[in-house]
């Protein structure tokens, strides 16, 4: 359980965030201006749970400030978590450090305001319920909360009309949040160290490729959601570079298996000579070259998950042993004879059609029906272009910081142009254009001129033909008599009645373009 807060100090100091000014320096008029601060601090040193105190804290923000709706979270271990919210529950947000309104402003330790919610793509990443923001007035403002030798957390606060814009800049909330600042130090001080959570917030496991608040992706939260919960073999099927790995990252970091290895193989980057031995290990002397016993990566994988990329490239042979281990459970390692059990998960992927692949025979009915228990569709990014925003403003961030570079935004011509683009290689693709965009950029806002040729020019099979001024007045004539004569069944005064001109007309200029009103009639 984590400590309570200590007592608020009665004087603070000031901060470079601009938060908060001594007692004594106030003016009167000031002092009587100070009720939300008062209140916060009542609420901070009141007896009860730390996080009861937190919440009437922030209740107080929306008695005094119009702040309907507010979220504390701490920088902690690596990453931004909730501990205290009023008007919506902890599982209404999905922050995530660098990344989202509240992301941004502890990495930056910059304000951030937000002036409609429901149109920024940035704020509803960070929001598990998008549905619960359309109304057209809600606002955000973002309040980074400094500590003495480093970050502390990032107060958020929401309301209707542009009050959380106005509250969130009065000297009376920037004082309130210096109060909470304060608090939120002292308690993350008190804390034991996170080492296991630290580990997993700097592993290799990154939520990028799934940012996003688009109907196809948020169902594909909520599957993982599902299925993390059970030990179900699972079946994730998508396009190359849509985030399959990803994903099933996701569904073991979330399970009760988190802290028991990730064990990851592709099939299609190991030769069938050495798959079985991969998979299931070997005993010494087995074969040339198997001087030890060797653990296969099903053992290796033991309490843990095993993950098939592209399942589909398994030969026949290793389709069968494969379907032999899930069903029974049980192995043996090459050249051994003792039977051996795991209790490894599996989750398998692939890009291609299974359903296709067992009719014509080049993948068992059977070991289909073993992977498909549970099967979870990543959406192309083409089906999802929704998410094309928050996932550029994502990897600008990511990539300025890994090259060291000064880049902090993207302008709203080449996010059109992304937006526009098809993206074949989907997501894996945009990370390669932004990270390029990000090394070549000359400023500090990537640019047009900044994505590649392929994203900013069309392909040369999709121009149009070009064509003189004759050659297009001749299609549209064309066009238009023959629609004309359709409609009036061939009738030629009729159509001239329609198109202004008169008979004669008409029927030369069918004439002239080959159009026979005569098979235009109905029967």
């Amino acid at each position: 359980m984590r400590p309570p807060f200590p007592e608020p100090e009665a004087r603070l100091t000031r901060r470079s965030g601009g938060v908060g000014l001594p007692e004594a320096e106030r003016s009167p008029a000031r002092r009587a201006q100070g009720a939300l601060a008062r209140e916060v601090r009542q609420a901070l040193a009141a007896d009860g749970s730390w996080a009861a105190r937190l919440q009437g804290a922030l209740a107080s923000l929306e008695r005094h400030a119009a702040l309907e709706r507010s979220v504390l979270y701490a920088l902690h271990g690596g990453r931004l978590e909730v501990v205290a919210q009023h008007g919506l529950g902890a599982p209404h947000y999905r922050p995530r450090l660098g990344s989202g309104v509240a992301g941004r402003a502890a990495h930056s330790q910059q304000r951030i305001v937000v002036p409609q919610v429901r149109l920024d793509p940035m704020a509803l990443s960070e929001l598990t319920e998008p549905d619960a923001w359309l109304d057209p007035g809600w606002s955000l403002i973002a309040l980074p909360l400094p500590g003495a030798q480093a970050p502390v957390g990032v107060l958020c606060c929401y309301s209707r009309g542009d009050r959380a814009l106005e509250g969130g800049a009065a000297p009376d909330v920037g004082e309130a949040a210096a109060l909470l600042a304060a608090a939120l130090e002292r308690a993350l001080q008190a804390l034991p160290a996170e080492p296991e959570a630290r580990a997993r917030a700097e592993g290799p496991f990154e939520y990028a490729n799934l940012v996003g608040t688009s109907t196809a992706i948020r169902q594909v939260y909520d599957e993982i959601a599902q299925v993390a919960r059970t030990s179900a073999t699972t079946l994730i099927r998508g396009e190359s570079g849509t985030g399959k790995e990803l994903v099933a990252c996701a569904i073991h970091q979330n399970s009760e298996r988190a802290h028991e290895p990730l064990i990851k193989v592709n099939c299609a980057a190991l030769p069938e000579t050495l798959f079985e031995s991969e998979l299931f290990g070997h005993e010494r002397g087995a074969y040339t070259g198997a001087h030890a016993r060797r653990r296969g990566r099903f053992e290796l994988a033991a309490g843990g998950t095993l993950f098939l990329d592209e399942i589909a490239e398994l030969s026949p042979a290793m389709q069968a042993k494969l379907l032999r281990v899930l069903q029974s459970r049980e192995f043996e390692r090459v050249g051994g004879s003792e039977t051996l059990r795991t209790d490894a998960r599996v989750i398998a992927a692939t890009n291609r059609n299974l359903e296709q692949l067992v009719q014509n025979g080049s993948f068992r009915q059977d070991l289909y029906y073993r992977l498909n228990v549970f099967s979870i569709s990543v959406p192309p990014l083409r089906g999802r272009r929704a998410d094309i925003c928050a996932l550029s403003e994502y990897f600008v961030s990511r990539h300025a910081a890994q090259h060291k570079r000064a880049v902090t935004g993207i302008s709203h011509r080449a996010l059109d142009l992304l937006c526009e683009h098809d993206w074949p290689g989907n997501v894996r693709e945009l990370e390669n254009a932004i990270e390029r965009a990000v090394v070549v950029c000359d400023g500090f806002v990537v640019q047009e001129r900044h994505l590649p040729a392929s994203v900013r020019l069309p392909a040369v099979a999709e121009s149009p033909p070009r064509s003189t001024l004759k050659e297009a007045v001749a299609a549209l004539e064309s066009r238009m008599l023959s629609d004309a004569l359709a409609r009036a069944r061939g009738n030629c005064a009729r159509a001239a009645r329609e198109l202004g001109v008169s008979e004669r007309v008409v029927r030369y200029k069918a004439s002239l373009y080959g159009i026979a009103p005569a098979s235009l009639r109905g029967e």
